[in-house]
């Protein structure tokens, strides 16, 4: 097939998304208004560089029709609704398949009443919307998508990525500290301030711990100043943002992972965290009790609640069951969140598409 993406060249998401379909055998064709980075794949940054980032996926929508005319897709792929999907709708390319990433439509779409109208012009222009989480689905049709055309499926991970990792967890994991993973971006959204503010209530208390906090984004700077000020320094290592093989490494030597997303779909980094064998201490979201149920594949913790997150980190230290609870999680992952599963999948239904037989 002869494929047009429409998505951040710069994200990893993108990257991972357009290598497994190019090594499928497609034709692809990369469009984006950030510039890519070591694609291998024919990419063209389009849109003027306008500091009103709205404005800048409508001045690339002339580059984006003309490159239809020219590539001739047999299907176009929109990544993350609020740009690339309303560029692909003010385009009229069809058919067209939308991929949701989660904050567009639990929080983009939902802040006046102007974005809920643009979200509803994308949802009911596209053919086939692809969403990770059932809660993203409920969101969707919610918002006007024709129910038909939602189809949930995980992204999912690369379990084999991690086989050296699960199962691994060193055999005085009782007895040092505990070591704590962080891969969540320093945003609001994924709530830093309050894990910090659990660290220092388990330093209070007398729980040996190591933390690494990978991510960046604009909340570093209140982060760093937090850690100052609870004496958190020598406890807590800022791994800024990491490569695919650092991370790894930060999951074969932890043993909790934290996520304290105060709204989220299905997590990258917790499927991934899963998948490595570490413990799941995350916020009791639909998102993630699709994924978690309380003492089963983790601990589910109140959002914003840092005194019950660093009860739940310190219990999961030392849970009798906790080998088995990252049994459970690892499978979990094994069943349903393969990432070469869905890609798979993601392409028989795309073949459907430009066979016009995918839309309801």
């Amino acid at each position: 097939m002869r494929i047009l993406i429409l998505s951040h060249g710069s994200s990893v998401h993108t990257r991972r998304w357009v290598e497994a379909l190019e090594e499928r055998g497609h034709a692809l064709r990369l469009l984006t208004a950030e510039p890519p980075r070591g694609y291998r794949v024919s990419s063209r940054v389009v849109g003027m560089p306008i500091p009103v980032r709205a404005f800048r996926y409508v001045s690339a929508l002339g580059a984006v029709r003309r490159e239809i005319r020219e590539f001739r897709p047999d299907v176009t792929v929109a990544h993350f609704l609020p740009n690339y999907g309303f560029l692909a709708a003010l385009s009229g390319t069809r058919p067209f398949a939308l991929v949701c990433w989660g904050s567009d439509l639990l929080l983009n779409a939902r802040r006046t009443p102007l974005h809920r109208a643009r979200a509803r012009f994308v949802l009911r222009r596209a053919d086939l919307i692809h969403v990770d989480a059932a809660v993203l689905a409920d969101a969707a049709i919610s918002l006007g998508a024709p129910p038909g055309r939602v189809w949930t499926r995980a992204w999912g991970v690369d379990p084999g990525a991690f086989a050296s990792t699960a199962g691994g967890r060193p055999a005085d994991g009782a007895t040092r500290p505990i070591r704590i993973v962080w891969t969540r971006h320093f945003e609001r959204v994924y709530d830093p301030l309050t894990f910090v503010r659990a660290l220092a209530a388990l330093k209070r208390r007398g729980v040996p711990f190591h933390a690494s906090m990978a991510g960046g984004g604009r909340l570093k700077g209140p982060v760093e100043t937090m850690l100052r000020e609870e004496g958190l320094v020598n406890e807590v290592r800022l791994e800024g943002v990491v490569d695919s093989a650092r991370l790894r490494e930060l999951y074969f030597d932890g043993d909790v992972y934290v996520s304290l997303s105060r709204s989220d779909s299905t997590s990258q980094s917790l499927l991934e965290a899963m998948a490595a064998g570490l413990f799941p201490v995350v916020t009791d979201i639909e998102g993630n009790r699709e994924w978690i149920t309380h003492r089963r594949e983790g601990y589910l913790v109140p959002p914003g609640d840092a005194d019950a997150t660093a009860c739940a980190i310190a219990e999961a230290a030392g849970d009798p069951d906790a080998d088995a609870i990252r049994s459970r999680a690892r499978a979990a992952v094994r069943s349903r969140g393969r990432f070469d599963e869905t890609v798979a999948q993601v392409e028989e239904k795309l073949r459907s598409l430009a066979a016009g037989r995918g839309r309801a």
